[in-house]
């Protein structure tokens, strides 16, 4: 093969292209072999492509003695350098009686443009239980928390430089149970998570390189109506990563994420028990089309056929005085969110396996507040490249329809297509007998929204702020993200003091 000027240039980037593609497979042999056997692999290929780019720059023999073996170094140190983090968090945890799950993080990665991607690691992920870290509703730490903190902030250090890229990032973010308001939380969660940040500066890890982040409730593990869910809710995450892209991604991909609705933030929403009495009669249930929405039953198992009262089992407080006509809601499991696909993520988590879960409705949930990633050089949030364009129909204007003879509106309803973020807080307003003659205009009702974005779908939450003056609590509605119509929808009210559902799928004003 004839080596010129010309050729050059593409030459090397095929042997960069080789070299990439090398080190996304071993990364994925990595995870089934032995560390010796890892490092042989890696420090292989790394010598091979040291090698091809002596030969394809004309170099001699010793220039390729000496490319081929820095080659092997090289991807040697990317080959174990996952392994040996997640082994020194492990190995730290054990040491200090840390409650914690470490795994690899995962990332689909393409060697080129052209290439299909392949699954690549590019970090390591670890949520700490930290109950006992932090005086109680205080950011100060334990003298204990102190220790264990630090030993883990030189767990993630770097000794060697060959094992690590220096554009390495490290976010750290601080999540609460749901006790106490949500800004309260995400307030202290913050102010927590950068004291963490502060001891990985300590250890020698530079400032520009820690992020951190308050999440608050907003992203519950566990219920939160137990004490054992409570205390795996108080948490201090870590995400380590190779470059500041991968970063954002990560940030963007745990926004709006639908895997935390399986638990809600409410503290402490239990169902009653249901009322049964004994029947004669074999119990039947009455077969009807499925509609777009089906409001979940709980059946409780008996031995005998039995008779269930109609009174609701989950309660709810507030003003209610307006029928909508909907069913008692007995379980605070959601059709509609389960019925979401999630939507594909860059990333994947190997070595912890996440059992599917019921997912919440909104009348289990209360508003979810986070904040911002920020340095810890500046206190200044990430640079992310933000859009403004709205997803189709949910640009800015109201939704409304009749519900059993009532007009109910909700909008601004605004989500940009940037991690589905909502844009405007929107308001809820009621034209109660819509039709009739007591025909009469509610005043608008202040409100807040959560997005949860699938795969093409969207459920948009939105809460009254003031329960106690709206006649409903909350309304969740399901929107086609690519056709920009509503789907379905739920409203959750009060009636003497128990949760009703109606049915609500709005169309745009």
């Amino acid at each position: 093969m004839r080596v010129n000027g010309r050729v050059k240039p593409t030459a090397l980037a095929v042997a960069v292209a080789v070299g990439l593609s090398g080190c996304a497979q071993i990364d994925n042999y990595m995870g089934e072999s032995s560390g010796t056997t890892a490092c042989m692999t890696g420090a292989a290929v790394g010598a091979l492509v040291g090698v091809a780019v002596v030969v394809l720059t004309k170099g001699d023999g010793k220039d390729m003695v000496v490319a081929g073996t820095a080659g092997a170094g090289a991807g040697c140190g990317v080959a174990l350098l996952y392994r040996d983090r997640v082994q020194k968090l492990q190995a730290v945890a054990k040491q200090e009686g840390l409650v914690m799950q470490v795994n690899e993080l995962n990332a689909n990665v393409a060697a080129t443009p052209s290439a299909a991607p392949k699954l690549q690691a590019v970090g390591v992920e670890a949520q700490v239980q930290s109950s006992e870290m932090f005086a109680v509703g205080s950011a100060e730490l334990t003298p204990a928390g102190r220790r264990q903190l630090t030993s883990l902030a030189t767990a993630l250090t770097d000794k060697q430089a060959d094992k690590a890229p220096a554009t390495k990032k490290i976010l750290v973010v601080g999540h609460t149970d749901a006790t106490g308001s949500a800004d309260f939380n995400q307030k202290l969660s913050e102010q927590r998570a950068r004291a963490v940040g502060q001891i990985l500066a300590d250890v020698g890890i530079p400032r520009q390189n820690i992020y951190y982040q308050g999440a608050g409730a907003s992203r519950p593990l566990a219920n939160n109506a137990t004490e054992q869910g409570r205390t795996e809710n108080r948490r201090v995450e870590f995400v380590e990563v190779q470059s500041e892209q991968l970063l954002v991604e990560r940030v963007r991909n745990e926004r709006s994420n639908a895997k935390y609705l399986a638990h809600g933030t409410a503290p402490a929403t239990t169902a009653k028990p249901a009322t049964t009495k004994p029947s004669s009669k074999p119990a039947v249930v009455a077969s009807k089309p499925a509609s777009k929405a089906p409001a979940p039953v709980a059946t409780p198992e008996v031995k005998a056929p039995v008779v269930v009262d109609s009174s609701p089992n989950v309660p709810l407080s507030g003003k209610g005085g307006v029928d909508f006509g909907g069913r008692p809601v007995t379980d605070t499991r959601s059709q509609l969110a389960m019925g979401i696909t999630p939507k594909s993520s860059p990333f994947a988590i190997i070595g912890t396996a996440n059992a599917a879960a019921p997912l919440s409705s909104c009348v289990a949930d209360l508003p979810r507040v986070e904040g911002q990633v920020k340095s810890l050089a500046d206190d200044k949030p990430l640079k992310e490249f933000a859009t403004t364009e709205f997803f189709p129909g949910l640009n800015g204007k109201p939704w409304a329809t009749a519900v059993n003879g009532h007009s109910v509106a909700v909008g601004p309803i605004a989500v940009l297509r940037d991690g589905a973020k909502v844009a405007q807080a929107p308001k809820m307003q009621l034209i109660t007998d819509f039709a009739g003659a007591q025909k009469k205009q509610s005043p608008s009702y202040a409100s807040v929204a959560n997005t949860y974005e699938g795969e093409s779908q969207i459920l948009y939450r939105v809460f009254a702020l003031d329960q106690q003056k709206a006649p409903l609590s909350c309304i969740d509605i399901v929107f086609d993200k690519r056709a920009g119509n509503a789907v379905a929808g739920e409203i959750y009210y009060p009636k003497q003091g128990d949760a009703y559902v109606a049915q609500f799928t709005p169309k745009r004003r």
